[in-house]
């Protein structure tokens, strides 16, 4: 495929560009970066004047139900959701049926996902079978393709067991992603612990069932020589603080957040609306705060969506009984730029370095860069454009979301990667 994008506004923070400039593509690989004259009659040329380029958005925390939940989602339509959301590469997590604790499934899963737009990684378990008694075989795990190791949707609450993840994990360079819950602290609760919870009767979960594993994984993180760290979805003022902490000691800890913690609070589970049930909960407004500083000061590294797919009839059977989490990839780019950038509270440097740069640095893969003779892996945004969140035009197999009929702006335009182009439906 032989592309050239004409008048790009050309944003990239690693190859510090930010240039308005034309960019010739041919399979797949970007041949000139600059004002383009000559090139091949059957090229396909785009305007995208007003239109900015960057390097693609990488979401390192979605859950694609494949195997075994695929009427919730699959690869296919995961996929679709993250070329519609604008990003270009997205991390699975291995809580699914059967967990991802087989070096055949994992081979299986990228064997499918090959010669795909979107770059599909995987976490596999940390454990076996995500129970927390016994160790995945980790190093055959890595050979078979998988990335990081994590027990998403249940925490490696055993120290010694953490401790044994990190020692494997830290031979391969590897990161451990911890889903940071005591859940006995938790006590099947379903939303955050406090005024809210009292008022409305729902069972809490306190702020301690996710800062107290923490606090104890970093000083175990600081224990295992070259090993390596990553907080899950935080939720927590005291959490970001913890992290913070960690990072001034040089403790190899980082960590992420998703939309709906640095936008919305528990309050609106007071109507017992199930799509603001997730897991970690909705916290307070303090909490928000706090989260927000942490990404001003780059406390927090990455901003991910933890796409949780769940059909209307599971998100139906009232807030007790039914499950947590919510769709994210296609809202998330719209909600950052709208409640982070404009608000003032980040760059879009700074955006970019949460949604592209960081994660997949953390994940130790190949940077993406805009230059000559370099693969071509865009996400393409009209930053100015003000839009309405629809579920309706989602083309994920799930419309989980509270942000339904939200007013953003910056709207994913287009994707490039892999020789191919997907225009976004939103």
């Amino acid at each position: 495929m032989d592309v050239l994008l004409k008048n790009a506004e050309i944003f990239s923070p690693g190859d510090g560009l930010d240039i308005t400039a034309d960019i010739l593509i041919s399979d797949g690989i970007i041949q000139k970066i600059g004002n383009v004259t000559r090139y091949k009659k059957d090229t396909k040329e785009i305007n995208f004047k007003k239109k900015t380029v960057v390097p693609g958005l990488y979401d390192m925390h979605v859950h694609f139900r494949d195997p075994g939940q695929t009427h919730k989602e699959d690869l296919k339509t995961g996929s679709e959701a993250a070329a519609n959301g604008g990003f270009t590469g997205v991390m699975c997590m291995p809580n699914t049926a059967p967990p991802l604790d087989s070096p055949l499934i994992v081979r299986d899963l990228l064997s499918r996902s090959k010669y795909n737009i979107i770059d599909i990684d995987i976490a596999a378990c940390a454990t076996s079978e995500r129970l927390g008694k016994k160790l995945s075989p980790i190093l055959s795990l890595y050979e078979s393709g998988a990335i990081a190791f994590t027990d998403d949707g249940s925490p490696i609450a055993n120290p010694e067991m953490m401790r044994r993840v990190l020692e494997y994990t830290s031979q391969i360079d590897s990161v451990v992603i911890q889903h940071c819950e005591i859940m006995e602290l938790s006590n099947n609760g379903v939303m955050n612990e406090g005024l809210v919870s009292t008022m409305t009767g729902l069972g809490g979960i306190p702020e301690v069932s996710e800062t107290a594993i923490i606090a104890r994984d970093i000083l175990l993180t600081k224990f295992v020589s070259n090993s390596r760290y990553h907080i899950q979805h935080i939720s927590c003022g005291r959490s970001v603080e913890l992290l913070r902490n960690a990072k001034n000691e040089k403790i190899n800890v980082t960590g992420e957040v998703c939309p709906h913690h640095f936008i919305l609070t528990d309050i609106e589970c007071s109507n017992f609306n199930t799509n603001a049930k997730m897991n970690p909960p909705l916290r307070t407004a303090t909490d928000v705060e706090q989260i927000l500083e942490g990404l001003k000061d780059n406390t927090i590294d990455v901003i991910c969506t933890d796409h949780a797919p769940h059909t209307e009839y599971e998100k139906n059977q009232g807030f007790n009984d039914s499950p947590f989490g919510i769709v994210g990839l296609e809202t998330a780019l719209g909600l950052a730029y709208t409640y982070l950038v404009k608000t003032g509270i980040i760059s879009f440097e700074q955006l970019i370095e949460k949604m592209s740069i960081n994660p997949r640095n953390i994940l130790r893969l190949e940077e993406v860069k805009i230059c000559e003779g370099e693969k071509a892996n865009f996400t393409v945004m009209d930053r100015n454009a003000k839009w309405k969140i629809d579920t309706s035009r989602f083309r994920s197999k799930s419309r989980n979301t509270p942000f339904d009929g939200f007013e953003v702006q910056c709207k994913p335009y287009c994707i490039i990667n892999n020789d191919q182009i997907y225009f976004t439906k939103l």
